[in-house]
């Protein structure tokens, strides 16, 4: 990959992580208020719900490919040169894509009028995952 290609990767990267991480917040700041309302405004927060959770799916589509993109093509193929890029993976897999389906299944299901307020540890599990993702990824010589 040439230099300019990865640092457009590398932008398109974060812009994915920003759009993924404020999606998912917004969506769960979303769903805490629509355990609260009446059933009038249900149906119009379901529906933004719906729109911010697709900004969300493609903040982490753009974040994943092109994370994994300079994980592997990037000037050194980062899998095989540092415990950084595990831990990084760690956090987000386990922080950021489980809150993600969390937030998706909590849409589906309020949808459905199955209405059950999402944990108040959840936007707590997500930004500390950001946080460590965000610790890493700027500063991959803390772990070499």
């Amino acid at each position: 990959m040439s230099p300019d290609t990865y640092v457009w990767v590398l932008v398109v990267h974060v812009v994915g992580f920003v759009l993924w991480v404020g999606g998912m917040l917004a969506c769960m700041a979303l769903l805490h208020v629509h355990s609260r309302v009446e059933d009038p405004a249900r149906a119009a927060l379901t529906a933004t719900e719906k729109r911010m959770a697709i900004i969300m799916d493609l903040g982490a589509t753009l974040a994943i490919v092109c994370g994994l993109l300079l994980a592997v093509k990037g000037p050194v193929n980062e899998f095989k040169h540092g415990a950084w890029l595990h831990i990084k993976l760690t956090a987000v897999v386990l922080g950021l894509l489980s809150s993600h389906g969390i937030v998706r299944a909590k849409i589906k299901q309020f949808s459905r009028g199955e209405i059950k307020p999402l944990s108040t540890w959840m936007p707590s599990i997500a930004l500390a995952a950001a946080a460590i993702a965000i610790t890493l990824g700027a500063n991959v010589s803390l772990l070499r």
